[in-house]
């Protein structure tokens, strides 16, 4: 008795798996590519140079060639950031020994 249950058991998993890759081929293959558009979108000059990070305190931080940093806090859509922040690199004065 218990062989008959095993072969019954085997059967029906083995219809099922048939079932199942019967199933999965007649899905559909295609895969729809997943496409986003952002809300909102802002330029920031090529001449403010290379972005070098960003915090939620002190906003968006970018360097040109000159050293300078140019933070930007509050960006809108469709437009040019406004600088809250812009720090310059000044030359090194000599010491004076006296």
């Amino acid at each position: 008795m218990k062989l008959s249950v095993k072969r019954i058991v085997v059967a029906a998993l083995f219809v099922a798996g048939i079932f199942a890759l019967k199933l999965r081929a007649t899905a559909p293959n295609k895969i729809e590519p997943q496409t986003w558009s952002p809300g909102c979108i802002a330029n920031v000059p090529r001449s403010w140079g290379v972005f070098r990070g960003g915090s939620a305190q002190s906003g968006l931080a970018f360097e040109d060639s000159t050293g300078t940093l140019r933070f930007l806090t509050n960006i809108p859509c469709d437009g040019t950031p406004t600088v809250a922040l812009e720090i310059h690199r000044t030359a090194d004065k000599t010491p004076t020994n006296n």
